[in-house]
């Protein structure tokens, strides 16, 4: 059996350990904490931990401290808890826009409960292209996340309206390139083979 060779990025659904579960460990922390500490607890690589805290410190979401003396570590205290979500920092601190996207489409789904893509645009607080917001519909629904409550009259101008079924938490599910859709949520992969 041969395994096709992709390019470009993981999968997010890969396996290792992502910048949440740093992010999460490091808002446990009530004081001063290391590399050392945040890679014991999570089981991420040294260097993803420290990549990953220079962004946070460029952003200003945790002080640097370097180490006093030789052989010391350095430590990092947190300055700012903006929540659950990690913050997706580039390197200068600079936060990264790819996501944001489905990101407010999932959080509009779980408020609306039911509702179109426009509904979704509408409620939105960036500029969410039409495209955009109608194909994560059919993705999600494909991967049996939504349900239609009424069917798209296209003729008529009418748009599917749809249900949320499957509130698998806060972080938007992920549609990957192969057609599939990663629950950043469970861990868990669906099919997303879109039929209409």
């Amino acid at each position: 059996m041969t395994t096709r060779k992709t390019s470009g990025r993981r999968p997010a659904n890969a396996g290792t350990p992502i910048r949440q579960d740093i992010w999460n460990a490091i808002r446990r922390k009530d004081a001063p904490f290391t590399v050392t500490e945040v890679s014991a607890e999570t089981g991420a690589a040294r260097k993803t931990i420290h990549d990953y805290l220079g962004c946070l410190a460029a952003g200003g979401y945790v002080l640097h401290t370097p180490a006093g003396t030789r052989g010391q570590p350095a430590e990092y205290t947190m300055l700012r808890d903006t929540g659950h979500h990690a913050p997706r920092l580039r390197r200068d601190g600079s936060e990264v826009q790819q996501g944001r996207a489905t990101e407010q489409l999932w959080r509009s789904m779980i408020i609306l409960k039911r509702f179109t893509f426009r509904d979704l645009i509408q409620t939105a607080t960036i500029n969410i292209p039409e495209a955009t917001a109608s194909a994560y519909c059919r993705d999600l629904l494909a991967a049996g996340y939504l349900r239609v409550l009424r069917k798209a009259e296209p003729k008529k101008g009418g748009i599917a309206e749809y249900v949320l079924i499957r509130h698998s938490g806060p972080r938007s599910p992920q549609v990957q390139r192969i057609k599939q859709v990663y629950d950043p949520n469970t861990g868990e992969v669906f099919a997303a083979e879109n039929k209409a």
